[in-house]
């Protein structure tokens, strides 16, 4: 299935979903007063539950075709990924690993479908992305030039909860949750559509994952 985008009935649902999001933005980083840690079980998930090709089983799919050069949201099921204007590296030149995540890139120039697939996993979203792509660097306060993902959650979302999207590293059962190191890709909430929002800085399979509060709350993974 190819998805045109912000045409005809979707292009309204487009700029309400990011106008939201983009109302929910923190102007500085979550703390970890906001947002609690995630407990260490969740780093990484057992693969025996959580692995990677079980969840790409039965999934929805479709292509996006994306424009490199306009600035858009392109809508998957009730998920949705936002690009800037070049932001995706031309992935013929710019190489891709953990190493590359921060590193300057040439612009892809030319349109570029990527296939996504999305499913759930004890009512927790997943989307998968191919083929793998990184995304220009942005700094901590140019917000306007990163790239953001919002995948919709099967559960209720509780702002009692932590939650994050975690990345599954490519070849592996392995589980990131990138924002131990780089606070940027702190996930937030858009709880009036049941949304989690993270930037992201390159494609790959993403799973939203949560822990109740640390205070009084549930301390294992729900996932």
């Amino acid at each position: 299935m190819r998805l045109s985008t912000l045409v005809g009935r979707y292009s309204a649902a487009a700029f309400i979903v990011f106008a939201a999001a983009c109302s929910d933005m923190p102007t500085t980083a979550p703390n970890e007063t906001v947002r609690p840690s995630l407990d260490e079980s969740l780093d990484p998930l057992d693969s025996k539950t959580a692995n990677p090709d079980s969840m790409v089983a039965n999934s929805e799919s479709a292509v996006l075709h994306i424009d490199p050069h306009a600035s858009r949201t392109y809508f998957f099921g009730q998920n949705w990924i936002y690009f800037p204007a070049n932001a995706i590296c031309d992935p013929a030149t710019s190489g891709y690993g953990p190493t590359l995540w921060d590193t300057p890139c040439s612009p892809l120039q030319t349109p570029i479908d990527v296939t996504v697939r999305w499913n759930h996993r004890g009512g927790h979203a997943y989307a998968q992305f191919s083929p793998e792509i990184r995304f220009a660097p942005a700094s901590a306060r140019n917000r306007l030039q990163w790239v953001i993902l919002g995948l919709h959650d099967h559960k209720r979302i509780r702002n009692t909860a932590s939650y994050q999207m975690l990345y599954n590293a490519p070849g592996t059962t392995t589980w990131v949750d990138e924002s131990k190191t780089d606070p940027t890709l702190k996930a937030w909430l858009n709880a009036p559509t049941n949304t989690v929002l993270q930037r992201i800085k390159h494609f790959s399979g993403y799973m939203v994952a949560a822990v109740y509060g640390s205070t009084g709350g549930m301390g294992d993974a729900s996932y």
